[in-house]
């Protein structure tokens, strides 16, 4: 009896601790909403997309960014086959890009590779149809600097032209021979080269811009890689000692470095052929975001699977692992 008695008054008790608590005068107010950091920077860079394309790959990486959504998209050069002097080509090889880019209201910051500009007349046009070969901008109190690693001089540009044709064309014939040619022995060719007048437009924009809070490099070419190269280093001085972060592609595999106490990180493909060598070879974007410090995702194209659970544009007909890959040289 006295059990029962001590259960209803709590069962009371808690009913007018809720009546008290709920009362029909008091209003129920939503929760906060999430806070809003205006700060906040994401982007996503794609990696080489030619030199050996693989049809259908990098359109899983554009349907995929686009739902995604950054703030906008970069690249690390090598956009098109190039290796032509018919300017018609170029143009039908851009527009074929720009097609499978598909970037709907997304902001789109190219950079300029060997294959982009490929000779003097390439370089031209590249100028006159897409945008300069090296420039900046600031978003969000980040600076972005875009280079060109392909900043050669025309006569130098001429020749390595010739030499290029010479070694595909041994190639072509019997690759095991290429290493021997003059064209592969060039420290130009995986290396790149910056002038002195791109040195000074990045040395002054550098200057001019102390007070951002992070600094952006992209740059196709790994011209930090090459012990001889000079203007770089002029660079990476005028950084001193701001934020920075260098991103390169043109290797056709994922290495990360740590130089100067700052991050380098070379890409690997986004649809462009897989090429078997000590780095990591994978289909896949670099996504970055900034607050304080910037952190870096690199998302495989085969992990990322749309609301039916497939790749998108088809990918799972692809293949998007590892140098096992079909083609992989």
């Amino acid at each position: 009896m006295l059990k029962a008695i001590f259960s209803l008054l709590i069962v009371v008790f808690l009913a007018s601790a809720y009546n008290t608590a709920y009362a029909d005068d008091t209003p129920i107010t939503a929760v906060a909403p999430p806070v809003v950091d205006d700060s906040l920077v994401r982007f996503a860079i794609i990696g080489d997309l030619t030199g050996g394309e693989r049809q259908g790959v990098f359109e899983v990486a554009a349907e995929s960014i686009a739902a995604m959504k950054p703030d906008f998209i970069i690249s690390v050069g090598d956009l098109i086959d190039g290796g032509t002097e018919n300017v018609d080509q170029m143009n039908r090889e851009w527009q074929s890009f720009n097609h499978k880019l598909n970037k709907g209201d997304l902001d789109f910051y190219p950079v300029v590779g060997n294959h982009d500009i490929s000779n003097p007349v390439m370089r031209d046009w590249y100028e006159q149809t897409v945008g300069p070969r090296y420039y900046h901008f600031i978003y969000k109190d980040a600076l972005f600097l875009v280079l060109d690693s392909e900043d050669f001089s025309d006569d130098f540009f001429a020749d390595l032209k010739l030499k290029r044709n010479e070694a595909i064309a041994i190639y072509n014939n019997n690759p095991v021979d290429y290493p021997n040619t003059a064209y592969a022995k060039m420290p130009q060719r995986e290396y790149g080269e910056i002038s002195a007048a791109q040195t000074q437009y990045m040395t002054d924009t550098i200057a001019a811009n102390k007070q951002v809070r992070w600094v952006f490099l992209f740059m196709h070419k790994p011209v930090w890689q090459d012990d001889n190269e000079s203007n770089f280093k002029k660079i990476e001085a005028a950084l001193g000692g701001e934020k920075y972060t260098v991103f390169n592609g043109h290797v056709h595999g994922y290495q990360y470095t740590q130089r100067l106490g700052r991050d380098y990180i070379q890409l690997a493909t986004t649809g462009g052929a897989m090429i078997k060598s000590a780095a990591k070879n994978m289909d896949h974007i670099l996504w970055v975001g900034l607050t304080d410090q910037p952190s870096y995702l690199n998302i495989k194209l085969n992990g990322m699977l749309d609301k039916t659970g497939q790749v998108p544009a088809n990918g799972d007909a692809l293949c998007l692992r590892d140098d096992s890959c079909a083609g992989a040289r």
